[in-house]
């Protein structure tokens, strides 16, 4: 009797391991993590959102939502499906309200939450000791040179909140090539953080397009001088469509912008022909994150390629 008693117990331990052990194999482990790659933007700065172990369905999807607000549709002030992808990265247009929010993880178009992150949306305070190079207010600088192009910089009534605001036109040959480029002297070796304004006319016509407001992409950035020698530091919203992350060619560092450039195009990401946008970038960190042990020691000179820009300065 006591040997079937042991033998039953015995039969039991061994139903329960084995059930336990097919639980754990069958139940799905999978940690989502989502981030932002800052824990504060400013006002209309990108927002950068990277994901992993998402499930893998094409509905899979990733929401920005302010924060305490529900998990429905209506309240995601952005939106994008990952396509089935596990891991990867996103770049939201920025947003005009200060306030605190939520980067929000979700698979198969459902309203299940798997994981979300905090951020905050900060406005532009201005430097009272920034050095502005261009304001357009009554006339543009004269030091403007136009290195390569047919369409020289000129001035426009209504600039973002001001009087006026400058023209570079772009002029694109074919996919890949730009002929245009304008240059403006900084020669600045204390002030680090570069700013502008970027329309956003709607009342104005580029000399070679035919809609009103509508501006194509356009590279901006300075010239500097390095403790490690001369660089060139360009900013084009065009990689931030492809995903690119900052990438170095000799002398040249490249990066995704920090706002979108574009305006009025239904065929590639651009935003409303009226919508003026702030850039704001601090240029030694951005030479950082691609040479770490290097230094700025001087801003020499500012260029684009094109756009409808504003309040061109140097801050603190």
């Amino acid at each position: 009797m006591k040997s079937i008693k042991k033998l039953s117990l015995y039969s039991l331990v061994i139903t329960l391991l084995l059930g336990c052990g097919s639980s754990s194999t069958s139940k799905d482990e999978r940690v989502v993590s989502i981030t932002t790659t800052k824990n504060s933007y400013f006002v209309d700065e990108n927002i950068t959102i990277n994901f992993k172990n998402m499930l893998g369905d094409k509905n899979d999807w990733i929401g920005i939502f302010e924060q305490n607000s529900t998990n429905t549709f209506k309240h995601a002030l952005r939106r994008r499906d990952t396509n089935g992808s596990k891991n990867g990265k996103f770049i939201f247009e920025g947003i005009e309200k200060v306030g605190t929010y939520e980067a929000r993880a979700f698979f198969k178009d459902s309203l299940v939450l798997e994981a979300s992150n905090t951020f905050k949306v900060i406005s532009k305070k201005s430097s009272s000791t920034a050095t502005i190079y261009e304001d357009a207010e009554e006339s543009i600088s004269p030091k403007w040179r136009q290195i390569s192009g047919s369409y020289p910089p000129l001035r426009v009534k209504n600039g973002f909140n001001s009087k006026g605001a400058l023209v570079l036109t772009p002029e694109w040959v074919d996919n890949r090539t730009n002929n245009a480029e304008y240059q403006l002297d900084m020669n600045n070796t204390t002030q680090k953080i570069l700013e502008m304004d970027m329309g956003g006319l709607k009342d104005y016509k580029l000399p070679n397009l035919h809609q009103k407001g509508f501006i194509q992409h356009y590279k901006v950035g300075v010239r500097v001088t390095t403790k490690d020698g001369k660089r060139g530091m360009i900013w084009d919203s065009f990689f931030n469509h492809g995903g690119v992350e900052p990438f170095k060619q000799g002398k040249w560092l490249s990066y995704p912008s920090p706002v979108e450039h574009v305006r009025g195009f239904d065929n590639v990401p651009s935003l409303p022909i009226d919508r003026w946008v702030h850039f704001r970038v601090d240029v030694q960190k951005e030479l950082e994150k691609l040479e770490p042990e290097n230094k700025i020691l001087s801003i020499d000179t500012f260029f684009a390629t094109g756009g409808f820009l504003d309040n061109i300065k140097l801050s603190d």
